[in-house]
């Protein structure tokens, strides 16, 4: 499948595209490129039979999920999961830096309003209306603010210094540094992930039910 994008192209496979499909930006046109394809490359579609060639143009106007692809990341091993399984997940956070706070908001795969309090460090040393933040710190952000007058939104954060002691402040959105997330006590069922804007993540299994 070519992914067409403007003044580019992407090849990748269609489970590929999918995984990494944020639903909000259907519909989304595909191109085959290459290709083997199930059934002699016939298909069926609203109840007519259609056939698939290399260099034909696809709309994807909707996603429908009949089960989970998962990986299990200790061995690669692969396996699918019901839509309907029973049991509960933790969401395990890239291991990538962030630039910025407002960077890293905004690609969380899940709402803030939903997430609140979580937690992030910094690898370098901040500082922070005459509070010094060491490097490797945790963070924990309260809440986002929009202070009369300023346009900019700030977070409202705890943080430990390097003498142990506690403030609470407000940190910009602009603010620069490289910021890694921290793993968050929340548990979701797997209904609650297929939910989140992004289709892939890493997973920490926790429990299943019967």
């Amino acid at each position: 499948i070519e992914r067409m994008m403007a003044g580019s192209e992407t090849s990748l496979s269609l489970q590929q595209f999918i995984a990494s499909l944020d639903q909000t930006c259907l519909p989304r046109i595909l191109q085959v490129c290459s290709g083997v394809y199930f059934q002699g490359s016939v298909y069926e579609l609203s109840g007519s039979e259609v056939c698939l060639c290399t260099g034909d143009l696809v709309k994807v106007v909707n996603i429908q999920l009949l089960s989970v692809s998962c990986e299990d990341i200790s061995n690669n091993e692969k396996f699918e999961l019901p839509l309907n399984h029973a049991g509960l997940f933790k969401l395990v956070p890239e291991k990538m830096p962030y630039n910025t706070i407002e960077e890293m908001l905004s690609l969380r795969p899940e709402a803030l309003e939903v997430c609140l309090p979580f937690s992030f460090t910094s690898k370098c040393e901040l500082t922070f209306q005459n509070f010094t933040l060491g490097a490797g710190k945790i963070v924990t952000m309260l809440s986002i603010e929009q202070q009369e007058g300023v346009k900019e939104k700030h977070i409202r954060c705890h943080l430990h210094g390097q003498q142990g002691q506690l403030a609470e402040v407000l940190v910009p959105f602009s603010c620069r540094g490289e910021f890694y997330e921290c793993e968050s006590d929340n548990t979701y069922t797997l209904q609650e992930i297929i939910t989140l804007p992004k289709a892939s993540h890493c997973l920490r299994w926790l429990a299943s039910f019967p």
